[in-house]
C-alpha cells in the first residue's frame, strides 16, 4: 500500500516538474513515507529523520515531509522532535500530500513536463481504504479509519488508463480485498471486469482475509486466466487459542481447509503468508501447533514476524509475557524453517521452462516473474524484452530468485 501511494505521489508531484532522486545528497524536497504496523518501522523513521535532519543542517533550504500512517498516529509528537521537519501529512489525508507538498515548496502544475516511467510494465491500484477487522495486535484501523471500498468504476477506468500506458499487470490492493463490495460489485466480479481489458495480461491481488475468502473467488482463481496462480493469506498463528485472542474470526481448521481448496482448484498455486510469533499468552505448545502447521502447509514464502504491542489496540492491554530471546528464537525457527522449504521448492524448478513477465531490465538483465510469483533473472536480454511473456529455461536457483536463459 506504501508504495502504491509513493508511487502516485512521485507521479503527481512530477506534474509540477519535479523529478526523482536516488540519494539524500541531491534533494530539495525529502518525503518519508512512514508505516506503523509493527514498532520498527517507526524505529526505522526515526532514524532516517536522525540522518534528513543532519543533512538539512548543511542544506536549510531542503524541505522535510513526513506522511503516511506513522504521521497520522504521531504527527505532532514527530513535529516536537525534530524541528527540521516542515510538513506532516496523514494516511487519512493522502490523497491531499501532493498539493500541499506543492503549496509548501512553490511549485507551480506544468503538466507539460510530466515525466513518465519508462518501466511501467506493472501498477498497483488501491481499491479499498481501511479496515473494519480490529484485530487485537492492529493499528491499521486507527491509522487508515473505517473500511471504504472505492467506486468500482473509478477503479477499472483507472486500470484502463495503465494498460493504455504500457501496464501489462495489475495489483488491486486492500487490507482485505476479499470484503469489497461497492454497489453491484463484489470483489470476484470486480476481477472479472477487470479481466476484460484488451490488453491487460495478468492481475494479482492482496490482502487476502481467511474469514472473507470466498468459494466463488477460488473457482474465479481456477478459471481466469489472467488472474496469476498466487495467494497471500496470512495465517497469522495455527493455534486457535492465539487466533481467538488476536481476534481473527476463523478457527485453524478453517484456515487449512482454505489451503486444500485452493491447490485442488489451482494446482500449480504459490500460497504465501503472514506469522506473528511471541504474541501475549503464545506458549511453547502454541508456537509447535504454528511450526508445525508450517512445516506441513509449505508455503511458497513467508513474513514472519515477533509480536510488539502497538498503541489503542486491544492487544497492548495483554500482559506481554513472552520474553524477547525467546520471540526471537521462535521467530529464527520458523524463518530457517521456510528458508528450507523454499531452498526445496526453487531447487525442483532449475531444468524446467516457466514462464514469466518481463518488469525491468538493468545492465542487460531482465526482472522478470513467474505467475505464481517468484522473480527470475535472465541474462542477455534487451528493451525490446519488457513487457513481453517469455519462455525461460531455468539453471539456477537461489532461495528466493531463478536465474536461466530465454528459449
Amino acid at each position: 500500500m506504501n508504495m502504491c501511494e509513493s508511487d502516485k505521489l512521485g507521479l503527481a508531484l512530477s506534474t509540477y516538474g519535479a523529478s526523482k532522486v536516488n540519494i539524500l545528497q541531491e534533494a530539495n524536497i525529502v518525503i518519508l513515507n512512514t508505516c506503523s504496523v509493527r514498532a520498527q518501522s517507526e524505529q526505522k523513521a526515526f532514524s532516517f529523520l536522525g540522518r534528513a535532519e543532519e543533512f538539512k543542517q548543511d542544506n536549510p533550504n531542503t524541505k522535510i515531509v513526513v506522511i503516511g500512517c506513522m504521521a497520522e498516529r504521531i504527527g505532532s509528537k514527530i513535529k516536537r522532535r525534530f524541528k527540521s521537519v516542515d510538513l506532516i501529512v496523514g494516511s487519512k489525508d493522502i490523497d491531499n500530500a501532493a498539493l500541499k507538498i506543492a503549496d509548501l515548496c512553490n511549485l507551480y502544475d506544468s503538466s507539460f513536463n510530466k515525466i513518465e516511467d519508462s518501466q511501467n510494465i506493472v501498477r498497483y491500484v488501491t481499491i479499498m481504504r481501511g479496515c473494519d477487522n480490529y484485530c487485537s495486535y492492529c493499528v491499521v484501523p486507527f491509522v487508515r479509519g473505517r473500511e471504504t471500498s472505492l467506486n468500482a468504476l473509478d477503479i477499472l477506468k483507472e486500470s484502463s488508463l495503465l494498460v493504455k500506458n504500457g501496464v501489462k499487470e495489475i495489483m488491486l490492493l486492500g487490507q482485505n480485498v476479499n470484503s469489497y463490495r461497492y454497489k453491484d460489485f463484489n470483489f470476484t466480479s470486480l476481477v472479472k471486469n477487470l479481466a476484460t481489458i484488451n490488453g491487460l495480461e495478468r492481475i494479482r491481488f492482496m490482502t487476502n482475509h481467511p474469514k472473507d475468502l470466498s468459494d466463488e473467488l477460488i473457482e474465479m482463481m481456477a478459471t481466469e486466466s489472467k488472474v496469476c496462480s498466487h495467494i497471500h493469506l496470512p495465517m497469522q498463528s495455527a493455534s486457535n487459542k492465539i487466533l481467538k485472542a488476536m481476534n481473527r474470526k476463523y478457527s485453524y481448521e478453517h484456515y487449512i481447509d482454505l489451503v486444500k481448496k485452493l491447490r485442488i482448484a489451482v494446482p500449480d498455486i504459490s500460497i504465501t503468508t503472514d506469522i506473528i510469533v511471541g504474541f501475549p499468552g503464545e506458549t511453547k505448545e502454541d508456537f509447535e501447533e504454528t511450526f508445525k502447521a508450517v512445516k506441513e502447509i509449505r508455503f511458497g514464502g513467508l513474513y514472519v514476524f515477533r509480536y510488539s504491542p502497538r498503541p489503542n489496540t486491544k492487544a497492548a492491554n495483554m500482559p506481554d509475557n513472552v520474553p524477547l530471546e525467546e520471540k526471537k528464537r521462535r521467530h529464527r525457527l520458523i524463518l530457517e524453517e521456510s528458508n528450507k522449504i523454499s531452498i526445496e521448492i526453487v531447487a525442483s524448478m532449475v531444468g524446467s521452462v516457466q514462464q514469466v513477465l518481463a518488469e525491468k531490465i538493468e545492465n542487460g538483465v531482465i526482472e522478470a516473474r513467474t505467475r505464481g510469483g517468484r522473480k527470475v533473472f535472465v541474462k542477455g536480454s534487451s528493451e525490446k524484452d519488457l513487457g513481453r511473456h517469455l519462455n525461460v529455461s531455468i539453471k539456477e536457483a537461489k532461495i528466493n530468485s531463478l536465474f536461466g536463459n530465454i528459449i
